[in-house]
Parts: C-alpha cells; structure tokens; sequence
C-alpha cells in the first residue's frame, strides 16, 4: 500500500521545480505571472492544509476502510490492474459532482473557495488548497467504498488526480493538440478558475472533460481570464482564507429572523442569503474592473521575512509528513501549532498596517 504522505513529500520537490521552470520561462518571455506575496500565500495554504489532514485524512480512511470492509457486499483485489482502472473512472466521475457541487452549494463552497481565491494563476494556485474539502467531500465518495474500492486504491487514486491537476494551472501553455475537451488542460482549467460571465461555473472535470460534455458544463477558453472569487479574498492569511465563506455563512445565520434560513443557508445554492439580511445589508453588484485590482501589501524588508517564516513553516510540515510514524500525539500537536503561528506571523508581515 502506498502511503499518502510519503506521495505527498516525494512530490513535493517536484512541485517546486516545475514552479521555479515556470518562473524563469515566465520571465524569459517577459510575461508577469508571479506575484511573490500570492505565491506565498498560496503555497502557505498547501503547506496548512497537508499539515491539518494529518490528523483529518486518518479519521477519513477509517471511515472509509470500515463501510468497504463491513458493508461493501464484495471487495475488488488491489492487485489486480482492472480494479485500479476500474475505480480510477469510477472517482474521476464522483470527483466532477463533488466538485461541481462544491461550487453550487454554499457549505461545500466554503471548503473549496481557498482553492480559487488567488487572483493569479501560476503552478502555486495548485497548491492553494481547501484545508476541509476532503472532509466535506467523504460522503460523496463512499459509493466507492460501498462498490468494494479497496482503501488504499481510494486513497492513491484521490492523491494521483490531485497530482494530475498541478500541471494545468498554468498560463504558459495554450490549447493542447488532440487531448483538448477530451482531457482537463490548462486551456479548459483557467476557464474554471475565471470569473467572467461566461465562464462562471464550468469545467468541472479533474482529469477527464467527458463529464462536462456529457452534463452540459464544458466551455472552451475564448476572452481573457479573470482570476480570483466574486466575494471578497481574505488577503495574505493562509489560515483565516479556509474560514472566510463559513464565517460570512455563521454571520448571515445569525442575523436572519427566519429559524428555517438559520438552517437552510448551508445547503442553498452558492450566494444565496436570507431574504431580510440581503435586504438589510446588500453586497454591491460584481465589477470586473474591481476584481482585476490586487490587495496592498508591504514590500522590502517585509517581504524577505515574511519568506523567511514560510520557510519555517514548511519546515516544520515537512518534519510533521515524514516523521509521522515515529511522532507521538503531543509531538504532532506541536509541530501543527508551530505550522500555524508561523503563517499567521508570515501574513501579519505581508499586511499593511492601518492608519
């Protein structure tokens, strides 16, 4: 059985290397794709969100592993190569409805948001993930357990097609000969990540399009893309990013005077308010130009500490993934809360002060 951490931080040398080619090919091309505040961020997110699914990826998998071995009528064999092709059709089909739900539904969105909060795209907006999309996600892909998918099969797959989607976030590479609207590419997922009118919620899909075609989702890549989220991004905090759409959720709970919009708010379509706290209290309409303006954020000296505490911080996430097995909870714990406080402090440095 492979283990996913162990995947996660042999892959991650290679992450950092596809970043720093794209880089120098952005610059050699004259094209500003990095912003070193965003890259930071975004990769602060990753660096957040492995350090918190240690803890939660375990209660998953048992969960997993128990309805696969007690409830499943029948088990597939993990070593037989049909059940790993099998059920890598089987997730990939699962993967675009709990993705497509996750953009449609308010409580979902809450969970994959972070993901598309950058308002650039390079190949660390991969990295900016969702610290509680997999735990939101889990119901959504017990069918699989329920059909029989080994857990180790499940657990692969899943970190696999996460791995396959690093090279599509990129602007370096146009539209792909003989694979476009058949596989996901960075031409079809840049679409996904813009917030144009007409490319609002389409290219679902993790690594095939079939799934768009099929259910009616699949655009291809025409204007310019315009990155980001229509709601207002929580700047340069890795950690406040995972809880900003929940918090507004709580918030909107809270003020509506219908019990029943207390609870329906979590579950309605994505934006969808109360009908007396949107009255009470009205976003302002999407502007395009707006969304195109980036944060302020404090540069010099500033800037290289802030690098500095992300450094830290991945260091110590990097202790945390491979010495797992041989680290006790406190010791887990510890190394969790050094995580935190450094990419706190990181964005405290990135954040201009008010007058």
């Amino acid at each position: 059985m492979l283990d996913n951490n162990a995947l996660v931080a042999a892959a991650t040398p290679v992450f950092f290397g596809l970043i720093a080619l794209e880089a120098w090919s952005a610059h050699r091309r004259h094209m500003r794709v990095y912003r070193l505040p965003d890259s930071l961020t975004s990769l602060a997110c990753g660096v957040w969100t492995v350090t918190l699914e240690v803890f939660t990826k375990s209660v998953l998998l048992l969960a997993f592993a128990w309805v696969a071995g007690n409830v499943a009528p029948w088990r597939f064999d993990a070593a037989h190569p049909g059940t790993w092709l099998l059920f890598f059709v089987f997730l990939d089909f699962l993967y675009y409805w709990a993705h497509r739900w996750s953009h449609e539904i308010n409580l979902l969105w809450g969970g994959h948001s972070p993901h598309h909060q950058s308002q650039e795209y390079n190949l660390t907006t991969a990295l900016r993930q969702g610290a509680f999309q997999d735990v939101l996600h889990m119901p959504l892909y017990l069918p699989l357990a329920l059909l029989g998918c080994p857990p180790e099969v499940f657990i692969t797959l899943l970190t696999f097609s996460k791995f396959y989607q690093f090279w599509i976030h990129t602007r370096m590479i146009g539209r792909v000969p003989f694979i476009e609207g058949i596989l996901n590419t960075p031409s079809a997922h840049r679409v996904h990540h813009a917030v144009n009118d007409c490319y609002l919620d389409r290219n679902y899909g993790g690594t095939f399009m079939i799934w768009d075609r099929l259910f009616g989702t699949y655009v291809e890549e025409g204007e310019a893309c315009v990155f980001g989220v229509r709601e207002a991004a929580p700047g340069w905090n890795p950690v406040s990013a995972q809880f900003v759409w929940f918090a507004a959720l709580w918030r909107d709970a809270g003020r509506t005077g219908r019990w029943l919009d207390k609870f329906a708010i979590w579950f309605r379509r994505t934006g969808w308010r109360p009908a007396d706290v949107a009255l009470a209290d009205p976003h302002p309409p999407f502007d395009l130009a707006v969304q195109e303006r980036r944060p302020a954020v404090r540069g010099g000296y500033w800037l290289v500490a802030a690098l500095l505490l992300f450094v830290l911080a991945a260091a110590q996430s990097n202790v945390l993934i491979r010495q797992l097995a041989a680290l006790a909870l406190p010791a887990r714990m510890a190394l969790a809360a050094g995580v935190t406080v450094a990419l706190l402090a990181m964005a405290w440095t990135l954040t201009p002060r008010r007058a």
